[in-house]
């Protein structure tokens, strides 16, 4: 494909309903898939006073769960310096969702080591599994993540560019993606060439180095 197809692209842009995402957006409050990416990542920390009071420690995260069953299969926690304890870990926005969502009744969360959840109903409440055991509640805190970027999490669902793409043969949705990428590609060059021109090519390398980083 020629570089017209990019020229192409920037005008369906203009023409359709389709935006590409700004980079500065009003943020909403997060959701519990983004909370999960947080928990997972660390953002919360790793060591925890649990609701019980007792001494918990992350000591691996385990493995992120996108199937039924418990959110983090194969988790290893450490209580009150104790032996490492194997076992899964469910995350949820309130400590009732326990009950609510059926996990003391379902048997793939027997092995559930610690419960995690972010609001309190208020007045006491044990999780607890279907032979009765108590599972360490763990109350996190969404002040932690103050001043941390928002995470950009893949979409479980269809997402905006659906609509117009459903209906093109695939040999189609090729064409208009690559001319997407060129056209970004494009944007990307006359961004670095303004830096450069303004900075010097190395304050340009740089700063494209520190954001890849992150920074």
């Amino acid at each position: 494909m020629t570089m017209l197809g990019a020229t192409r692209y920037s005008e369906f842009r203009r023409a359709s309903r389709v935006r590409e995402r700004s980079l500065f957006v009003a943020v909403p409050p997060p959701s519990e898939l983004e909370l999960q990416a947080r928990w997972f990542a660390g953002d919360f920390g790793r060591q925890f006073r649990s609701v019980a009071g007792d001494a918990i420690e992350i000591v691996q995260f385990g493995v992120w769960n996108r199937e039924a069953g418990p959110d983090f299969t194969e988790a290893v926690v450490r209580s009150n310096g104790g032996a490492p304890i194997r076992g899964a870990i469910e995350f949820d926005l309130t400590d009732r969702s326990w009950e609510s969502h059926g996990h003391a009744t379902n048997d793939a969360f027997d092995g559930a080591v610690l419960h995690v959840f972010v609001q309190s109903g208020g007045s006491a409440f044990f999780t607890r599994t279907r032979t009765n055991r108590n599972v360490p509640q763990v109350r996190v805190d969404l002040a932690a993540l103050n001043g941390l970027t928002p995470v950009g999490l893949p979409l479980a669902r269809a997402g905006r560019c659906q609509a117009p793409l459903q209906g093109l043969s695939e040999e189609r949705i090729v064409s208009v993606l690559t001319a997407a990428a060129q056209f970004r590609l494009q944007r990307k060059t006359a961004r670095l060439r303004r830096i450069m021109e303004s900075h010097g090519r190395d304050a340009a390398l740089f700063q494209e180095l520190a954001a890849a980083l992150g920074y």
